[in-house]
């Protein structure tokens, strides 16, 4: 079987003629060419800086290591008003000059990763390939970041409109997306667009927000002998009947809605009655519609499982009976955008301008998903290389083609924030 990715750019709508004409005016001026060589020039400069960026520990909730060594990077970059926020996100500004009110562009990668922070990080070479947890999530992203603000500012490339580089916190698990929920938090933020790089392949546009809601369900009874108890409620027998539910619930095929346990917990030996079952069940949507309407679904199921168990036995006294507890432990909000949207239009002209296919064009989740429920155009890209075996021991980069991903996402900022003596942008003041 073929592995050959197809190009998806002829199958979907021409780009708009605005998006045409603001790219080729880029790709014609002798300045954006230069900084475009500058991505190859400083190739393996970015990779030394991915390297160094994965052998930096930053752990869930433990950023602050390498969030440090970034307020450090973003300051000898040269960018303004660098510093760390309440939540652990380093942002440093590069502000635009077009009048006012000028267009402000995001763009982001995450700090942190799957790991603990005492997990061996030092990167293995062997050829091209490079192997280390997060050495392409997101330390390629970051290193990604770092290249696009040299080829502004060693130009002295002047763009319109701000842009804004933020380096986020808990975009990883049950980090939920935390970073970028600080930053957007006053629903009335001066953001018109977001961009994520956020792993490798340039060709990849993730132009969608795949919603989810996770949840640790816990049942807890008296427990007793699984004898001389007997009669009494199960914690783990009232997870079971919620399973059945659970196992036989239907979900709509559009918009793609899906559920899963993840994760189950409980009991203490073969012959006791359990006293505490628990689980973690993820639900996904690419609308939010239809995520409340699954939510809606099972809910519920818990406590009636509950109900059940207590009533098979014949329990009345509130301190024997099962009881349910619910906690949310993870909230991403769902997000779409029209093809005319501008960062779907900077991503397909920047592939176009610089020879390369669009291979994904879908939804799924991390930090874009924030900015796009609130109507910010946003999308997570690659920036650079090939990665495979994300979020495991063995991860693998690949170092080929790397510079493509730096040129993308700064052809794509260019073209939306407009560069003084060059070309407007086409990045819109939001409504607010």
């Amino acid at each position: 079987m073929s592995t050959e990715k197809k190009n998806l750019e002829p199958g979907l709508p021409p780009l708009l003629p605005e998006t045409k004409e603001v790219m080729d005016t880029l790709m014609a001026a002798d300045l954006i060419k230069k900084a475009l060589q500058l991505a190859v020039d400083q190739d393996q400069q970015c990779l030394q800086e991915q390297i160094a960026i994965t052998e930096t520990p930053s752990s869930p909730f433990g950023e602050e290591i390498r969030g440090q060594d970034f307020v450090e990077r973003f300051t000898k970059l040269g960018l303004q008003d660098v510093h760390m926020d309440e939540v652990g996100n380093v942002l440093g500004l590069r502000p635009g000059v077009g009048p006012e009110p000028r267009t402000k562009l995001i763009i982001s990668a995450h700090l942190d990763t799957v790991f603990a922070k005492d997990t061996n990080f030092k990167v293995r070479q062997e050829g091209n390939k490079f192997y280390a947890p997060s050495i392409g999530d997101d330390s390629r992203g970051l290193a990604g970041l770092l290249q696009v603000i040299r080829m502004f500012q060693e130009l002295n490339i002047q763009t319109e409109g701000d842009i804004l580089f933020v380096a986020t916190v808990g975009e990883e698990g049950e980090g939920d997306l935390r970073g970028v929920k600080h930053l957007f938090r006053d629903p009335q933020v001066d953001v018109d667009a977001f961009m994520s790089l956020d792993w490798c392949d340039p060709s990849d546009a993730i132009v969608g927000a795949t919603g989810s809601l996770r949840y640790r369900v816990s049942f807890d009874g008296p427990g007793g002998h699984s004898y001389l108890g007997f009669g009494q409620p199960s914690a783990i027998h009232a997870m079971m009947r919620a399973g059945k539910v659970l196992c036989d619930l239907e979900v709509p095929k559009e918009p793609k809605t899906t559920y899963t346990v993840g994760v189950v917990k409980g009991g203490t030996t073969v012959n006791s009655i359990a006293a505490h079952c628990s689980i973690d069940i993820d639900m996904r949507s690419t609308e939010n519609a239809s995520l409340q309407a699954i939510k809606e679904k099972i809910l519920p199921c818990f406590e009636k499982a509950a109900e059940e168990e207590n009533a098979h036995w014949g329990i009345t006294d509130e301190a024997n009976k099962v009881k349910v507890t619910i906690t949310p432990i993870g909230d991403r909000p769902a997000g779409q955008q029209p093809y005319e949207s501008p960062v779907c239009q900077a991503i397909r002209a920047g592939l176009l301008a610089l020879g390369l296919p669009l291979h994904m064009y879908a939804s799924t989740s991390g930090d874009h998903n924030v900015s796009l429920s609130l109507g910010i155009p946003s999308l997570a890209m690659g920036a650079g290389g090939r990665n495979w075996k994300m979020h495991t021991l063995d991860e693998v980069y690949e170092h080929v083609d790397a510079y493509q991903g730096p040129q993308l996402a700064f052809l794509m900022a260019c073209a939306m924030s407009g560069v003084d003596g060059i070309t407007k942008g086409f990045l819109k003041k939001r409504a607010r």
